[in-house]
């Protein structure tokens, strides 16, 4: 492993190659290097997590968010549909849980 330093000519052909020659410069570290490198992974790993929790927090959060603004439209399409047949708006207001407000500035 030692005696790997160059580039291997058949390296881009085959990617293989490639996890070799990273292993050979990990037995090639000396213990600061090493240590560094170390650090260096624990870093990206956490960093990684991290970024990797906070995308599925922000996808749970928008998902929660599109629920409710489409429940929020289906009630206005029920409510719109209510007030063209006549229903009362009061009647309205307690089947949907639309404020008097939003209901009578339905068209």
């Amino acid at each position: 492993m030692e005696n790997i330093k160059t580039k291997l000519p058949f390296q881009k052909e085959q990617p293989v190659f490639e996890k070799v020659e990273s292993i050979a410069s990990l037995f090639n570290m000396n213990e600061e290097e090493l240590m560094k490198y170390n650090i260096s992974l624990d870093a990206y790993r956490s960093n990684l997590s991290s970024w990797k929790n906070e995308r599925k927090e922000g996808h749970d959060e928008g998902l929660v968010e599109g629920i409710e603004i489409g429940r929020k439209e289906e009630k206005t399409v029920i409510a719109l549909n209510l007030k063209n047949i006549g229903v009362p708006i009061e009647q309205i207001v307690a089947a949907t849980g639309l404020t008097k407000d939003e209901v009578e500035a339905l068209k």
